[in-house]
C-alpha cells in the first residue's frame, strides 16, 4: 500500500528545501526579504528556521546539525553546503522540467523571460537538443484568447474577483459565474483555472478556452490558505466525499498516478492495480470511467458505473442529434 505525501507538512517541506539554498548563497540576507520573496509570514519563517536548527547528517551531534543563527535581523546558514551542491536530475525530471518551462515561455506576458528562456536552453543542450532545437519537445496548451489568461493573471496577483461567461459542456449552454479566483493550472494538455464559484457556492475547475468572456471586478478576495497545486494535477482535484475504488489495467497504471491524487493503491497478482481515490461527485467519477474505457474494472460504488452509462448514452444521442 502506498500513500502520497503532501498536505500542510509537505508543503512546509517544499518551501524549507527551497529557501535554505537561498540563505545559504545569500549570508545575512534579512528576514523580511527572505519572507517576501517566499511569500511567507515572520512567524512562520522563525518557525522554519528554528526547525532547521534541529536538523543535520546523521550522528546529530554539535558537529553534524545545520547551523541558523539571526543577527541583528540578518539570517545566517552554516554547516549546510550540501544544500549549496548543484541540483542533480533523473532524465525523466530534467524532461518534465522543460516541458513545464516550455509551456510557462508561451504564455501571454511572458515575452520579456529572459531568464526563463536562458535556462531553457541550457537545459535543452543538456537534453541532447543541438542551438535552435527544441530537445524533440512540443508543448501545446490550449488556453482560449491570450486575453482571458491575461486577465486572470492580473485577478490573481491583485485578489480581485472575476466574473465569466463559460461555456458547460455537460449541459450546452453558456453560464455566467462569479468566482474568486485560487490558480491557473496546466492540465491534460489545457490551462484552468481553479476558483470559488458562487453559483454552485463550492469549489470549480473551469477551462480557459471555453470561457467566453474574462472581467476582473473591483471586490477584494481572501486567499485560499490551502491550496494546493499539486492536487489538481489531471484536472482533478480529489477533494469531496465520494470514495471510488476501482482496478486499472497495467497500461492505465503507467500513467494515473500521476495524473490522478491516489489515496490508497495496490498491485493486484494479475498486474493491475486496485486505487483509492476521493471525488466531488458521481460527475466526475463517471467521466473518469469513461477516459478508462476498458482499463477499468471493479469499480465500486455500483452506482456509478449506471451513471457512466447514462453520460455516455447522453453523449452518444447529442452527436446523432
Amino acid at each position: 500500500m502506498t500513500k502520497p505525501a503532501g498536505g500542510r507538512v509537505g508543503k512546509r517541506l517544499k518551501r524549507i528545501l527551497i529557501l535554505l539554498p537561498y540563505a545559504i548563497r545569500h549570508p545575512g540576507v534579512s528576514v523580511d526579504e527572505l519572507a517576501k520573496k517566499f511569500g511567507v509570514k515572520r512567524s512562520d519563517l522563525f518557525d522554519d528556521l528554528n526547525l532547521v536548527f534541529m536538523c543535520g547528517l546523521p550522528g546529530y551531534g554539535p558537529g553534524d546539525l545545520i547551523d541558523v543563527s539571526l543577527e541583528e535581523d540578518r539570517v545566517y546558514v552554516r554547516m549546510a553546503d550540501y544544500f549549496g551542491m548543484p541540483l542533480r536530475l533523473t532524465p525523466a525530471e530534467a524532461l518534465a522540467l522543460y516541458a513545464g518551462g516550455q509551456a510557462l515561455s508561451e504564455l501571454p506576458d511572458m515575452a520579456e523571460a529572459d531568464a526563463l528562456r536562458g535556462g531553457l536552453r541550457k537545459l535543452g543542450r543538456a537534453l541532447g537538443a543541438s542551438e535552435g532545437e527544441a530537445a524533440g519537445i512540443s508543448v501545446e496548451l490550449q488556453h482560449g484568447p491570450d486575453h482571458h489568461l491575461s486577465v486572470l493573471r492580473q485577478a490573481l496577483v491583485a485578489k480581485k474577483q472575476v466574473d465569466l461567461e463559460y461555456f458547460s459542456a455537460s449541459r450546452g449552454v453558456i453560464t455566467r459565474r462569479t468566482v474568486d479566483p485560487w490558480g491557473l493550472i496546466a492540465a491534460l494538455g489545457r490551462w484552468y483555472l481553479v476558483a470559488h464559484d458562487y453559483s454552485s457556492s463550492d469549489e470549480r475547475m473551469f477551462r480557459t478556452d471555453r470561457m467566453k468572456r474574462v472581467e476582473m471586478k473591483d471586490t477584494s478576495v481572501g486567499v485560499e490558505g490551502n491550496f494546493e497545486a499539486q492536487r489538481y494535477r489531471g484536472a482533478f482535484s480529489g477533494i469531496g466525499d465520494t470514495t471510488v475504488v476501482l482496478e486499472i489495467s497495467p497500461a492505465a497504471a503507467r500513467w494515473f498516478e500521476d495524473y490522478y491524487p491516489v489515496v490508497r493503491a495496490e498491485t493486484l497478482a494479475d498486474g493491475w492495480r486496485r486505487v483509492e481515490l476521493t471525488t466531488g461527485g458521481e460527475m466526475w467519477g463517471a467521466m473518469l470511467l469513461l477516459r478508462l474505457g476498458r482499463d477499468a474494472r471493479s469499480v465500486a460504488p455500483a452506482a456509478l458505473v449506471i451513471r457512466a452509462k447514462e453520460l455516455a448514452a447522453t453523449i452518444s444521442q447529442r452527436h446523432l442529434d
